[in-house]
């Protein structure tokens, strides 16, 4: 059941209003640091993330918080994710739905503040990357309409709204009887926030159940709350979804992609203030002195000293070394190699010099592949789920189907760029060969489809191998000799044979007999030879 959450107030029924879920207890600190490390700016300075020294005063702790500069890791990790998944088109295949009046209104404008569907879904992936999960109500207006017609006249149609793990306070799922697990109640706040609340704050909820809608506000300036409003669920079911990042282990909240970043963000923090205080600390030293000895501060000031003091208390400076910032830097530079890794965007963001091989930057690639596609699939399951319920409002049955990109092409361009430049080098006379070589540099240039399709058009045709000269070959036996080999093809009179030549392949049904891969395939014998023979490779394993 739900907990309370502590009220400046003493009466039950703000009680009763901010009755919250247990798990939300639990994280809401964690949400509001994954919150505040995305956003940064005045929020995370308001936050106070920044470790304070041991006999630092209050003044002396905002001061040293407004002169550290933040490098926000967090945003970056997740706007380059949402980069990649929305970098393709969304395909949409809407069934028999697909003729419904209020569809195009709500892909043009879903959550009635004028975004489109592919924007909400964007913030949807966003949110839920920063907090692990977050949640979409798919709700429609409550009218006393009598007609579809009616309706459309008055553009009530279901919209969508978006809310964060911080505003929904409390939710409640019970499995039914087939083991699916269904969502029975679900609590979200809809005006004021905890961090912001005062004794004469309002706080409005919004609960929905399987058989009804209730709407309770709170009022400080007269400690009153009532439900003001409650009407019927025509649905029976709550019209909610929950969206992950990454699945947890306790339904509604969900692994957040940037914990892990946002912890070394901080570290990192900590460090830049090192930085901030190092460098002040050494250009402008302490200076200690007597209490009679007169000095004003700043650069070049002027010492004045008593005649009569003794040599032993002169002033002198401290000044601290200069030698401790490149290792404060060197640490800081290992934590964004560690936050590439976490990622698994050591190559994407470009913060590493160092040169990753071949193998290494494909490894890291799948990975990121790997974990981009776990979010799509999330993303298009729990559109689909979005869909069912906004057909349900119209009275209709979802039979449509949703397609999120299942892969993500993260390739270095200058790596297949190399590599066709290679490939040209070892075997220059192949046609088809530099045909590939021609189609991948144009894959890499061309950003534009359409013009990548027209150089492919232009390309000059494949000739077909020329026929040998000679027609009517035949072996000593009678087998006519096919005529796309050599003229040079004739029986072998030395070690160099089809049989140990690299582009032969040998035929399991007929002994002594294969075909060769140089002249597309054709049949040969091992016994014969021709100029383009080729030592084979050796190889570890046996054919």
């Amino acid at each position: 059941m739900a907990t309370i959450v502590k009220s400046t107030t003493n009466t039950t029924t703000i009680d009763m209003v901010t009755a919250v879920h247990p798990e939300y207890r639990r994280m809401i600190s964690l949400w509001r640091f994954l919150r505040d490390s995305y956003v940064g700016g005045l929020d995370y300075q308001e936050g106070q993330y920044l470790t304070r020294y041991q006999f630092e005063s209050e003044e002396e702790y905002r001061n040293r918080i407004l002169q550290t500069p933040i490098d926000n890791h967090c945003k970056s990790v997740v706007h380059t994710f949402n980069s990649f998944i929305f970098q393709q088109p969304i395909k949409r295949e809407f069934g028999t739905i697909g003729a419904t009046p209020g569809l195009e209104p709500f892909l043009a404008d879903a959550d009635l503040e004028g975004r489109s569907l592919d924007a909400v879904m964007r913030e949807v992936n966003i949110q839920s990357s920063i907090y692990g999960s977050c949640w979409l109500v798919i709700d429609k207006p409550a009218t006393n309409v009598a007609t579809r017609a009616e309706e459309l006249q008055q553009e009530i149609r279901p919209y969508v709204s978006v809310f964060t793990p911080e505003n929904v306070l409390d939710w409640q799922f019970t499995r039914k009887p087939n083991g699916y697990y269904e969502l029975s109640y679900f609590k979200v706040l809809e005006a004021d926030d905890f961090r912001y609340r005062s004794e004469e704050s309002t706080v409005v909820t919004r609960e929905y159940f399987t058989d009804r809608i209730e709407v309770r506000v709170y009022s400080g300036t007269t400690k009153t709350g009532e439900t003001v409003e409650t009407y019927p669920n025509p649905l029976g079911r709550v019209p909610a979804v929950c969206v992950y990042a990454s699945r947890s282990g306790v339904r509604g909240v969900g692994v957040s992609d940037i914990q892990d970043v946002a912890t070394q963000q901080r570290a990192i923090y900590d460090e830049l203030s090192e930085i901030d205080q190092l460098i002040r600390l050494t250009n402008h030293p302490s200076l200690v002195s007597t209490i009679d000895v007169q000095a004003s501060a700043g650069c070049g000031a002027r010492i004045i000293m008593p005649d009569n003091m003794d040599s032993n208390l002169k002033p002198y400076l401290l000044q601290p070394s200069a030698q401790n910032l490149e290792g404060i830097m060197n640490s800081i530079q290992k934590k964004i190699e560690a936050i590439d890794r976490m990622a698994n965007m050591g190559s994407s963001r470009g913060n590493r010099a160092v040169t990753m091989s071949g193998v290494a930057m494909d490894t890291e690639f799948r990975q990121l592949n790997v974990r981009l596609s776990e979010k799509a699939d999330n993303l298009e399951y729990s559109e689909e789920n979005m869909w069912r319920i906004w057909s349900e409002w119209q009275g209709l049955v979802w039979d449509g189907e949703i397609n999120y990109p299942n892969t993500f092409n993260m390739r270095d361009k200058v790596q297949d760029l190399n590599l066709a430049k290679l490939s040209r080098e070892l075997d220059p006379d192949n046609p088809y060969i530099m045909r590939a070589i021609r189609e991948t540099i144009a894959d890499v240039i061309c950003e534009d489809g359409h013009l990548q399709e027209l150089i492919e058009y232009w390309q000059p045709p494949l000739e077909a191998p020329a026929p040998n000269a000679i027609e009517g070959r035949t072996y000593p036996d009678g087998e006519p000799i096919p005529a796309a080999l050599p003229q040079a093809y004739e029986l072998a009179t030395s070690a160099e044979q089809c049989g140990n030549c690299e582009y032969y392949k040998m035929n399991p049904a007929q002994a002594g007999a294969g075909y060769c891969t140089r002249f597309n395939g054709s049949a040969v014998r091992e016994i014969y030879w021709c100029a383009k023979w080729r030592a084979k490779e050796k190889s570890s394993t046996p054919e």
